[in-house]
Parts: C-alpha cells; sequence; structure tokens
C-alpha cells in the first residue's frame, strides 16, 4: 500500500493497547548517543520495532538498526532515505529463529517536537508490507518535560491517500534483569563513573535499611499488642493471627530465652567459621613472609661461605640479597 498525498498527526483514541520495555528506550538513546558523538553533529537515527502483539494489544521488547542504502554522514532528512529490504527480511528470520514470539511492529526515529509527518511517510510505504499498520516511535531528544519523551503513533491510512499518524498512549514494563541494568546506569551516570563507596557497602547498607525498616515494623506492631492488651484498642482476632504467624516465622534471637539453642548453635558454628577463615588468612600472610625472611637468611649464608675473607660492602650485601629474592 502506498500513501503519498499527505499526513497529519492527532490525538485521540486508538484501537490498541500498547505496553513498553525500558529496553526499548535505552537502545534508541544509545543508538542517538552513538551517531552523533560519531558524526559530530545531529543526525536522524532510524530502526526497527520488535514485540509481541496479542490481539490489540502490543508489547514493545527490543529494537535494532535500519540499514540504510544511502547512509551517510550528509544525510539529513528523510526526503531520500531508503531502507535495506533484503537485510530487514533476513534480519527477521534470524530474529524469529531465536524469539519465534517477537514480530516487526513498527519503526522508531529521533525527532524533536518539529517533526514532519508526511516524510514519514516513505518509511511507511516501505514497511507496510511487514505490518499493514506499523508503529511509529518518536523520541524527542531536546525536550524538557516531567514526563519520558517518548511518543507513539499508530498509523492509518485514510482512504488510501493520506496518512494519520495518531499518538496513543502507553504503560511502562520491567523485567528483573531489565530493572538491575536500569539500576546500574543510573548510579553510573549520577556517580560519573566514579564512587568513593564499593559495591559490599552498598549491598550492606541496602541490607542494614531492610533490617531497620523491619525493626520499626515490629515495633508497631509490639505497641499495637500492648495496647490490646491493656484495654486501649478494640481486639480484632484476624489481625492478632496473622501477627502471631509473623512471629512464628521470625527467628528467635533473644539470648534470655531458652528456646533459641537451635539459633545458637547456628550462630556459633557460623562465627567460629568466620574467625577460623579470618584465622587462616592471617597464618597465610605470616607464612610469606617468612618465607621471604627464609630467603634472605639463604642467600646471606651463601654469600658469607663464598666470599669469607673478603671485605665486602654492606649495602652491596643487602642490594644482593634482595635481588635474588
Amino acid at each position: 500500500m502506498t500513501a503519498t498525498a499527505g499526513s497529519t498527526t492527532t490525538t485521540g483514541k486508538s484501537s490498541v493497547t500498547l505496553s513498553l520495555h525500558p529496553l526499548v528506550i535505552m537502545n534508541i538513546a544509545e543508538h542517538h548517543t552513538r551517531v552523533r558523538v560519531q558524526t559530530s553533529r545531529v543526525n536522524p537515527v532510524y530502526g526497527a520495532l520488535l514485540g509481541k502483539i496479542k490481539g490489540r494489544h502490543v508489547e514493545l521488547c527490543n529494537t535494532f538498526e535500519f540499514k540504510l542504502t544511502n547512509d551517510s554522514p550528509s544525510t539529513t532528512t528523510t526526503s531520500n532515505v531508503t531502507i535495506d529490504m533484503d537485510f530487514l527480511t533476513k534480519k527477521l528470520e534470524l530474529i524469529r529463529q531465536v524469539h519465534p514470539d517477537l514480530d516487526f511492529t513498527g519503526w522508531y526515529t529521533v525527532e524533536s517536537k518539529d517533526w514532519n509527518p508526511s516524510t514519514m511517510s516513505l518509511f511507511y510505504n516501505q514497511l507496510s508490507s511487514l505490518n499493514e499498520s506499523p508503529l511509529l516511535l518518536r523520541l524527542d531528544p531536546i525536550g524538557v518535560s516531567n514526563e519520558l519523551p517518548i511518543h507513539v503513533y499508530e498509523t492509518i491510512v485514510d482512504l488510501g491517500t493520506k496518512i494519520d499518524f495518531i499518538e496513543i498512549s502507553y504503560t511502562l514494563i520491567t523485567e528483573e534483569a531489565e530493572r538491575i541494568g536500569i539500576d546500574h546506569v543510573a548510579r553510573y551516570s549520577v556517580t560519573d563513573g566514579t564512587s568513593d563507596t564499593s559495591i559490599v557497602s552498598d549491598q550492606i547498607a541496602i541490607q542494614f535499611n531492610a533490617i531497620r525498616l523491619l525493626y520499626q515494623r515490629m515495633l508497631m506492631l509490639l505497641e499495637y499488642v500492648r495496647a490490646v492488651k491493656e484495654g486501649q484498642l478494640e481486639r480484632n482476632d484476624d489481625l492478632l493471627r496473622e501477627i502471631g504467624s509473623l512471629c512464628q516465622r521470625l527467628p528467635i534471637i533473644n539470648t534470655d530465652d531458652n528456646n533459641n539453642q537451635m539459633f545458637r548453635e547456628d550462630f556459633d558454628i557460623q562465627q567460629s567459621d568466620v574467625a577460623l577463615l579470618a584465622l587462616l588468612a592471617c597464618c597465610t600472610q605470616e607464612i610469606s613472609t617468612l618465607n621471604d625472611y627464609l630467603k634472605m637468611i639463604d642467600k646471606t649464608e651463601y654469600y658469607n661461605e663464598n666470599f669469607q675473607g673478603h671485605k665486602v660492602d654492606s649495602m652491596y650485601l643487602s642490594n644482593y640479597c634482595l635481588d635474588n629474592t
């Protein structure tokens, strides 16, 4: 299907619902930043969107770059951009072999708010054979807003001549791997690649905050039980049963309690293992130091046996021992 008469963008009710993974945004931002650094200019970038289509719901999961037949540093407009469809088709076939649930769902571009929708009709004419209604995702690199600078449009052909780009809303969804990656990127960008704290200290701080929060919540439950016992609050049997069940799951660490023998045994074993490892490390270090001294003594005795009776400079002797250690 070819539409060349004109294109418009509107905001209205869309016929599809959209879910967006952060990996898509990160890939597009990386593509734009890399091209800008390599060419020292703001060039438009384009790529394919991959996702899962279930009825009228689309889930955007990943992206990859387009191969343009006339891709050059001087390309600054979309009026002469042609997609290498052979490369695109082969790329999609390889992706389906690894991820059979991913389909071609549309394309992305990096354009400001003054973008011209009519130029996007060229991409639609080339990509409509892969998807009858491909989505367009636009990232605004200079947009200033409290929201993400991401705009997604549904393409609808009006009377076979004009393409309408209807902006649709989206919801962000994440997986565990994406959350870890985003947290790493956020930490790196804030600290500018340098940090005074180690990864271990960060993990310990997180555990400490979690334990402190648990302790505060337990104090709150303890105050509630005391208030119920003293008659200050009304008794709620369901809530008391939940509190009792929670107390059964928590480890008993009060040393004055006679029912914590199992915990004390496990704690003593773990403490002994840690102390043993620390002692072993100290012994290894001391043995290494002692071995160095023994080597120096052997070299000194060898020198005395072979050069006995000769007047030798003490500085030369010490340098000789160190060089042969």
